[in-house]
């Protein structure tokens, strides 16, 4: 998918299929579908069929399947080509020093991805130390002493998110993106792909081992998931 798609499914979401009521489909509902031509009849057979409810949809459905195979590159990266990710170093580089419109947290992401100064396997690894806050701060949430991670987003984007909504759609995002760094790879029955050292896996196993191309894949993957979360925040409360 192109670049455009993740603000078009927002759009969509946003400006008009949120503003679908049921009124609307018992009209739709009432039209002579041996009367309408195919374009019509595809058109209500959609507006009948969007879901009540975001985790009614396919998208959430495979994101919940992130949390239950031993995660492989080629498994999460779907999820970056859906989105359609658009920064350029330009735009990290703005961000860096953007006091205005962005937290300090992300300024200072901003700030690590365009250093010179650091390597990618250092910045690997500051990155993923800040991966935790982002998160919460992309949902607005404060962590509570004694909550797990994984246990307060998934009461936030499951349990707590019903209907659908931008900002509905916006809390899946960070479920998946929450799955994939924070994966439980003690868990794996499968060798790990070294192309994704996320925070498990090296906290347990340190980085040293992975070689440099295995670094650059891991860091890109993982600037692609920031953007994904920055990006989130900002559609999330736009409506």
């Amino acid at each position: 998918m192109d670049n455009d798609n993740y603000n078009n499914i927002f759009e969509n979401l946003g400006k008009f299929v949120i503003k679908v009521s049921e009124g609307m489909v018992k009209i739709v509902e009432g039209i002579n579908l041996m009367a309408s031509s195919e374009a019509m009849k595809a058109f209500i057979e959609f507006i009948i069929n969007i879901p009540d409810d975001i985790k009614d949809t396919q998208f959430f459905a495979e994101v919940q399947k992130l949390q239950k195979i031993n995660l492989n590159y080629e498994d999460v990266i779907w999820l970056v080509d859906d989105f359609g990710l658009n920064y350029t170093d330009g735009n990290w580089r703005k961000l860096s020093e953007d006091e205005n419109d962005k937290s300090e947290l992300c300024r200072y992401i901003g700030k690590i991805i365009v250093s010179s100064s650091m390597a990618k396997r250092e910045k690997l690894i500051v990155l993923l130390a800040h991966m935790e806050p982002l998160i919460y701060e992309t949902l607005e949430m404060s962590k509570i002493p004694n909550e797990r991670l994984k246990s307060a987003i998934k009461k936030v984007s499951i349990k707590e998110n019903v209907g659908m909504s931008a900002e509905n759609l916006g809390k899946i995002f960070v479920l998946a993106v929450m799955h994939i760094v924070f994966a439980n790879t003690d868990s794996y029955t499968e060798e790990i792909d070294k192309r994704i050292p996320f925070r498990n896996n090296i906290l347990h196993n340190g980085i040293i081992m992975y070689a440099d191309e295995d670094i650059d894949v891991a860091y890109e993957l993982l600037v692609d998931l920031i953007e994904i979360l920055i990006r989130t925040k900002e559609q999330m409360h736009e409506y």
